[in-house]
């Protein structure tokens, strides 16, 4: 049978600098009529060039096809001149891009993009017709409400809305293959788990192909036919997606697998990480570029480049692919490269209440924005962010924070550190309200909290080398100088697992991991008591994900640190959290100790966002639990239980009484009349 989409040795480079860059080489796939094929692979393995090459966008951004060819159908998309790729743009071959906020001109309405895009392709349809299509497609794809959105702007929908508005607009020529370039990336996992379940239902509705890149193996495992795994620009395994799971043939594929943080992952046990990072490709090693990084390299794997082989079905590229099963049987402890094994210390959830001393506790915080309002309009409203939040932070613990976006954690967060003053409450760091003190006596009890950013990239000064960023606080706090200076930092860059070398070179020349390191070394300069980690490794590859999770560990024992972790990737909040809160819509609705949390939610909510978790493994693949409909406006937010427009047990009574928050068990409380207890 022929294919949809033939990838023929395909190669690619880039202008860079008046140098030119091999950027992917001797790619070859294909993609049958219906089939979902992920691509998967760290930041800089080439996904991402090669879908564009796919599309012939690189030639936008300096790229050129060097060799080989792609064909779609009989077509060969490599020599089409620019006019006829146009046309076959959108109409066979569309695109979802990673962020929809930046695919969508923010100054036109989604009704108009997506109009012009269906009379594009289409000329005899009229401008009636276009926008009733168009209110059809954004139905189809679950948008409440299709006539009203298409009038309004994309700054006015949500992410996973404006995801959805973008899949529509792609679909709407009737592309016989979709590429989803990191489609839920940025997303909760309850819009994950809704976009997931869209493009399934897509997939056996049109007999659409997909081509899904993405760096998260469960999302694969959800979702992928085949799997092809990228490195340093090229293949370097295919195969089935149940196969490529229970029996790895490349060691690259087998350390992103052991990477995974799971609901099952041991928490006395530090995460396995791949060592090192993916290499420039400007930059490759000799051989095997995956060698460096490899436990099983040998001085055959440095000296020679192993070729791309067919077996059973499937391609590897490793000269020991055949021995890799029972290499993989000698264990992970070989493996975890120089991460010395420790018992993690973890509350006695018997006597904790008894021993642990608060270092943060908030009373009834309330955090409210005013919305800009009319002239002549006598009613004000408010964004209700955080509505009348208590609890504490005990000394020594991580806390967890989880929920969709909008649902107050990082507003919370910066309340927490006095970055902005609650309209209502107080907040207390060793029992001292934090909103009595003046600026100056802030500023010094502020060296004692300091935060990780989720953007390693726009949390430090590209002008900036990376010694004047970790000693920054030297200079704001006063202190050490010059050499002083100088020793100070490069025993932090060792700290964090960086070369003290790194001092004189700027952020730029670093990957996203080190970056992120390097934001840590400076959050740690002082010594703070307390880390505010919002967001820190939900941008991170999942390998990269795993060394962050364990030097934040480390760090933690190390310096005896007290830590509040935001997340929405909530395996990895179980993994590194004692205690987590959930939050909806500004509500504290949930709290219990980490493994109580997940073994017996006991709010409805809690419940569907644990069931929204992609499973990393097909074989234990479980229908999508997606929770129905988008989280209310906070300005509007609904009468009694704030979750009950979505809760598929809510009851006349939730919605005439608001829940109080009690405990249902050692440690365990929650807001909801009906909880499952």
């Amino acid at each position: 049978m022929s294919a949809l989409l033939s990838v023929d040795q395909l190669g690619v480079e880039f202008a860079v600098n008046r140098n030119v860059m091999q950027a992917v080489s001797d790619i070859s796939f294909s993609i049958q009529a219906g089939e979902i094929v992920c691509l998967v692979g760290e930041s800089g393995s080439g996904k991402s060039v090669t879908s564009k090459a796919i599309m012939r966008l690189i030639e936008h951004e300096n790229g050129t096809i060097t060799s080989g060819t792609i064909k779609l159908g009989d077509v060969d998309v490599t020599t089409l001149p620019q006019q006829e790729l146009r046309s076959l743009r959108g109409k066979r071959i569309a695109m979802v891009f990673q962020e929809p906020m930046a695919a969508f001109d923010p100054v036109f309405t989604i009704g108009s993009q997506i109009t012009e895009t269906i009379r594009r392709h289409d000329r005899r349809i009229t401008a009636r017709e276009a926008e009733e299509e168009a209110a059809r497609l954004l139905q189809r794809v679950g948008i409440p409400e299709p006539k009203l959105r298409l009038k309004q702007y994309p700054g006015e929908l949500s992410g996973g809305m404006l995801q959805r508005a973008m899949i529509a607009m792609a679909l709407s020529g009737k592309p016989e293959l979709l590429i989803a370039d990191e489609p839920t990336t940025a997303l909760d996992v309850t819009i994950q788990a809704q976009i997931l379940q869209l493009l399934h239902e897509l997939r056996s509705e049109f007999n659409m192909s997909i081509l899904l890149i993405t760096h998260d193996l469960g999302v694969a495992a959800e979702m992928a036919d085949r799997i092809i795994v990228m490195y340093a620009g090229q293949i370097v395994e295919e195969s089935a997606a149940v196969d490529l799971f229970t029996q790895p043939r490349h060691p690259y594929t087998l350390g992103l697998l052991r990477s995974i943080t799971t609901l099952d992952s041991d928490r006395s046990q530090p995460l396995y990480a791949i060592p090192g990072s993916i290499p420039g490709m400007n930059n490759l090693p000799s051989g095997c570029r995956f060698h460096p990084r490899c436990a099983y390299a040998t001085e055959l794997c440095t000296r020679e480049a192993p070729a791309l082989e067919e077996k059973g079905g499937r391609q590897s590229a490793c000269w020991y692919a055949d021995q890799l099963p029972e290499l993989r049987d000698t264990g992970v402890s070989e493996l975890v490269s120089g991460v010395e094994v420790r018992e993690r210390p973890v509350l006695d959830e018997d006597n904790s209440k008894q021993e642990a001393v608060s270092l943060i506790e908030l009373r009834h915080v309330t955090k409210h924005y005013p919305l800009k309002s009319s002239f002549l309009s006598r009613d004000r409203k408010w964004i209700q962010a955080v509505d009348d939040v208590s609890f504490t932070i005990r000394k020594g613990e991580t806390f967890g924070l989880v929920g969709e976006s909008g649902s107050g954690k990082s507003t919370l967060g910066r309340l927490l550190l006095h970055l902005e003053k609650p309209t209502s409450g107080t907040v207390l760091f060793e029992n001292q309200d934090l909103g009595t003190l003046s600026g100056s006596m802030l500023r010094q009890q502020r060296k004692d909290m300091q935060m990780i950013f989720q953007d390693p990239h726009g949390s430090v000064d590209p002008r900036w080398k990376v010694g004047d960023i970790i000693g920054e606080p030297f200079a704001v706090h006063g202190g050490r100088k010059g050499k002083e200076k100088r020793e100070s930092v490069e025993t932090l860059l060792r700290l964090v697992g960086l070369d003290p070398k790194a001092y004189d070179r700027y952020p730029h020349e670093f990957s996203g991991g080190q970056r992120q390191r390097i934001g840590i070394a400076r959050a740690i300069a002082l010594g703070p008591k307390f880390l505010l980690a919002d967001e820190a490794v939900s941008a991170l590859d999942v390998s990269v994900q795993a060394q962050i999770i364990n030097l934040l560990q480390e760090l933690r024992k190390q310096l005896d640190l007290t830590m509040l972790f935001i997340g929405h990737g909530l395996h990895v909040v179980r993994y590194v959290s004692d205690r987590i809160g959930v939050m909806y819509l500004g509500k504290l609705i949930e709290i219990a100790p980490s493994e109580q949390l997940f073994r017996h939610p006991a709010h409805p909510y809690t419940r569907a966002l644990v069931a929204s978790i992609p499973v990393p493994d097909p074989l234990r693949q479980h229908s999508f639990q997606a929770i129905e409909g988008e989280i209310p406006s906070p300005a509007n937010p609904p009468s009694g239980c704030r979750f009950r427009t979505r809760c598929p047990a809510a009851t006349v009574r939730c919605a005439a009484e608001e829940p109080q928050f009690r405990e249902v068990g050692q440690e365990h409380f929650v807001a909801c009349h009906d909880p499952y207890f």
